[in-house]
C-alpha cells in the first residue's frame, strides 16, 4: 500500500537523484561558492569571508548570521570553523548554511575529529613509556586548543621547541603545515607578527589598549590579566566544542540536510572540488586530523 510516508521517501529520492545529476553537469566555475572563516585558504573563485577581512576576503562575524539572501550559494563550504563556536550557536549558524544554499546544494563541513584524536590518546597512554612524545604531542592535540590563554598555546610553543626535528607521527598529525616547521631551525623561526589589515582594526587594537589600561587603573594586574585572558577566549581561536561523526551528522540533520556522509579530504560532491586547493595541495592534505562530512540541501 502507497501510504503518505512511502511517497515522501519515493518523492526525497528521486529529488536526491535529480539534483546529483544537475550537480555532476555543473561545471565548477559556473557555481556560487562560499568559503567561510577562509583564514588563509581564500580562493578568488569562491566568495570568502572571515573575522579578520583581507584581500578578496570580506570582515564578517559569523555568530550574527551569514550576510546573503536565501538561496544564493551551490556550495557552503567552511574548515575548522564549526569547533570555534559555542555549541549553542551551533544550529543556528548550520541553519544559516542551510538558508543560503539552493536546492540540490552541497554543504561541506571539516572539524577536529574527536573520535579519531581520543583513539590516538587512548593508543599512545597505553604505551606512554615508550612513545612519551606522541603522547605528550596527542595530549595537546585533545587539549590545548581548548584551554590556551595565549595564541597558539602550548602547541606553537612545542613545535617552536623542536622545529626542525618534527617526529614523524607529529608531522603526519599536521600535514600540510609540518613545512612550516621542518624546513626552519628553532633560531630561523620567527612567529607570524601582527598585521594591521584596515582602520577598522587599527582602531580595534587601539580600543583594546585603552581598555586594559583602564582595567589596570581599577582592579590591578590581576584583573588585567584576567580581562586579557577574556578577551583572547571570544577572539575566534579558542575551541569551544568538539564534533565526532555522530554528532556532526545529527547537527546538520537538524539543520535539515539530507544524503549527509562521511568524506575523505579528497573526496568531495562538489565538481572539480580538488583544483581549489582548500582541503588538499598536490594530494598532500592540510588537516589530517580533520573529520569531513557532506550534505544537500533537499
Amino acid at each position: 500500500m502507497l501510504t503518505d510516508d512511502n511517497l515522501s521517501r519515493i518523492r526525497n529520492r528521486a529529488r536526491g537523484a535529480i539534483n546529483r545529476v544537475t550537480q555532476h553537469k555543473i561545471i565548477g566555475n559556473d557555481m556560487k561558492m562560499l568559503n567561510i572563516g577562509c583564514g588563509d585558504t581564500a580562493n578568488s573563485q569562491w566568495v570568502n569571508i572571515d573575522l579578520g577581512g583581507g584581500d578578496n576576503v570580506t570582515s564578517h562575524d559569523v555568530t550574527k548570521g551569514l550576510p546573503f539572501p536565501d538561496q544564493s550559494f551551490d556550495v557552503v563550504y567552511h574548515s575548522h570553523l564549526l569547533e570555534h563556536l559555542p555549541r549553542e550557536k551551533a544550529l543556528s549558524f548550520m541553519g544559516e548554511c542551510f538558508r543560503i544554499l539552493k536546492p540540490g546544494g552541497i554543504v561541506r563541513v571539516l572539524v577536529p575529529d574527536l573520535e579519531q584524536i581520543s583513539r590516538l590518546y587512548l593508543e599512545k597512554l597505553a604505551r606512554a613509556e615508550e612513545y612519551e612524545t606522541e603522547y605528550d604531542w596527542i595530549m595537546l592535540e585533545l587539549y590545548d586548543q581548548c584551554v590556551r590563554e595565549k595564541s597558539g598555546g602550548l602547541m606553537e610553543q612545542y613545535l617552536i621547541d623542536v622545529a626542525g626535528s618534527l617526529t614523524p607521527f607529529i608531522a603526519s598529525r599536521m600535514g600540510g603545515g609540518a613545512a612550516k616547521y621542518t624546513e626552519t631551525t628553532k633560531t630561523q623561526f620567527v612567529p607570524a607578527k601582527l598585521t594591521w589589515r584596515n582602520l577598522s582594526r587599527t582602531l580595534y587594537i587601539l580600543r583594546i589598549e585603552l581598555a586594559k589600561l583602564v582595567v589596570y587603573a581599577i582592579t590591578g594586574k590581576k584583573g588585567q590579566r584576567a580581562f586579557a585572558e577574556g578577551l583572547f577566549r571570544h577572539s575566534g581561536e579558542v575551541h569551544r566544542w568538539m564534533y565526532d561523526k555522530f554528532s556532526l551528522g545529527r547537527l546538520m540533520n537538524n539543520a535539515g540536510f539530507a544524503e549527509i556522509r562521511v568524506v575523505s579530504p579528497l573526496e568531495s560532491s562538489i565538481p572539480n572540488f580538488g583544483h581549489y586547493n582548500l582541503d588538499a595541495v598536490d594530494g598532500v592534505v592540510r588537516k589530517p586530523d580533520s573529520l569531513v562530512m557532506e550534505g544537500t540541501r533537499p
